[in-house]
């Protein structure tokens, strides 16, 4: 009878420590999320660039943002300001929260960048 006493609460110890042992650590650091847009040009697809904490960059070419006149040029900075916002949600979701957001307009085309500064501690 003893030695089944023993062998259940040896049993109960492996179970608890299993189950208290960590899972996969979600990574630290820092995470930038980078909208660029240029209205006006037809040949030219906004995109969305996310930088990983460990340097990996992802770009999502928003093909159905439609540029290319005057017109379609505050649609265009409307529905990519938009997708940006998705993306930041999504980020949010997963733990990641906003620290910084600058935006820039630069080039002789004026390129427009809304970068979004996310950590996660």
């Amino acid at each position: 009878m003893n030695k089944y006493l023993t062998l259940a609460a040896l049993g109960l110890v492996a179970a608890a420590s299993w189950a208290s042992y960590p899972g996969s650590v979600a990574p630290t650091g820092y995470l930038m999320v980078i909208g660029s847009g240029r209205p006006g040009t037809e040949s030219y697809v906004p995109e969305i660039t996310t930088i990983q904490p460990d340097g990996q960059e992802q770009v999502q070419r928003l093909t159905s943002i439609k540029v290319g006149t005057e017109r379609n040029s505050t649609a265009a900075g409307v529905a990519l300001h938009r997708a940006e916002l998705l993306k930041v949600n999504e980020l949010a979701a997963h733990g990641w929260r906003v620290v910084s957001v600058a935006q820039s307009t630069v080039g002789v085309g004026a390129t427009t960048e809304t970068v979004y500064l996310l950590e996660r501690r």
